[in-house]
């Protein structure tokens, strides 16, 4: 008799799915080949590199300099906001043209993107490939690597330091924590604060150390001239109304109303991250989805964050109106691209409620969920 084979193929939606994310990937790739030929001067890198120019030429302490920033580049996009160790380390980025550096700085930033995914997704390996097309044909992340941006740096440390915190190494993952800290922190500042309130008090110790360590080191290289320089360029980037595009400023404009939502929306997400303890994949999702919904200072694609939010949680084999809800956020997220930031807007506070309604799973479901750490007095 002949044996059966045990191989199964995947299901009809599973390869829908994953053609047509090729096919949109594809035509993205062409894209970011299009903008670099045409536009190779153009991408968001640039100000990181001039930034790290600033520093070895003129001193650590100028790097927010604006007049040294426009006069190392000639229509400068956008002014440098990051931490100090943010430009430390496109140092070796410096001795580069600047499509050579967007070039080495894409391929290493897709590489990265891949490699997270892979460790956090779970399934087959054809589910996995599927994720990562889906993850890349999202227009927030197409659009971050159309600008050469850094979201993807912090979804790929917070995916590395989830990782660690599901196999209870702590302090590792309290240190990528802080490093996380040092690309976007407005797309994950909420993520340390969840986790201490949902009890896992050790890695929250490592992070605070380590960022105590950045922290001063930062400080020591920027000087009392460089601190101000830095409050200045970060008072002018708030001032500019095209800094919050996907914020509620969209809904409610600049007022009263707009920041009591924004603080509303990250004190529900904390709260929540302290109801559902139980499960690491959800606070960590609440941690990530309220710092984007508590954001003043938003783009595009820093939206793209939200994606390893999604990933972490699809690991845990959720609810049917929780996969619905996340196709939907599959639609909104491509709304961004023709200007319509309110479909994201409204999913996003439905998503957070979901989170909280997501049924208590057992732990077999859960690769490596551990029990929160108790709380000590």
């Amino acid at each position: 008799m002949r044996e059966r084979s045990t191989t199964r193929l995947p299901s009809l939606w599973m390869s829908a799915s994953a053609l047509t994310a090729l096919i949109t990937v594809v035509f993205g790739v062409q894209r970011w080949i299009d903008h670099f030929t045409t536009d190779p001067t153009a991408e968001d890198i640039r100000s990181w590199v001039v930034a790290a120019r600033i520093g070895l030429t003129h001193g650590w302490s100028h790097i927010y300099d604006l007049d040294l920033e426009r006069a190392a580049s000639i229509d400068l996009g956008h002014i440098y906001l990051a931490p100090p160790p943010s430009a430390w380390a496109v140092v070796p980025l410096t001795w580069m043209s600047t499509p050579a550096a967007y070039l080495v700085w894409t391929l290493l930033n897709v590489a990265a993107f891949v490699a997270v995914a892979w460790l956090v997704c779970r399934g087959t390996r054809f589910t996995k490939v599927t994720l990562i097309l889906v993850g890349l044909a999202l227009w927030p992340v197409h659009y971050q690597f159309w600008l050469a941006q850094w979201v993807v740096e912090t979804l790929v440390l917070l995916g590395v330091t989830w990782w660690l915190l599901d196999r209870e190494h702590w302090i590792a993952a309290g240190v990528v924590l802080a490093l996380a800290m040092c690309a976007k922190p407005q797309d994950a500042w909420l993520v340390p604060v969840a986790l201490l309130v949902s009890g896992r008090w050790r890695p929250i110790i490592a992070f605070a150390a380590a960022s105590a360590v950045l922290g001063a080191v930062s400080l020591a290289s920027l000087g009392s001239y460089g601190v101000n320089a830095w409050i200045q360029s970060i008072e002018l980037a708030r001032a500019n109304p095209t800094t919050g595009p996907l914020t509620y400023s969209s809904l409610f404009g600049h007022n009263a109303v707009t920041t009591a939502v924004e603080i509303g929306f990250g004190l529900a997400a904390i709260g929540l991250a302290w109801y559902r303890r139980d499960r690491l994949d959800l606070v960590f999702a609440f941690g990530i989805v309220g710092t984007i919904g508590s954001a003043s200072y938003l783009h595009e694609y820093d939206i793209a964050i939200l994606l390893l939010a999604a990933w972490i949680v699809l690991r845990a084999d959720p609810s049917l109106p929780m996969r619905l809800w996340l196709l939907v956020g599959v639609a909104a997220a491509q709304f961004i691209s023709i200007g319509m930031p309110i479909p994201m807007l409204l999913w996003e506070p439905a998503w957070l409620l979901l989170l909280a309604l997501e049924p208590r799973q057992k732990p077999e479901l859960v690769t490596g969920l551990r029990k929160p750490e108790p709380v000590t007095a």
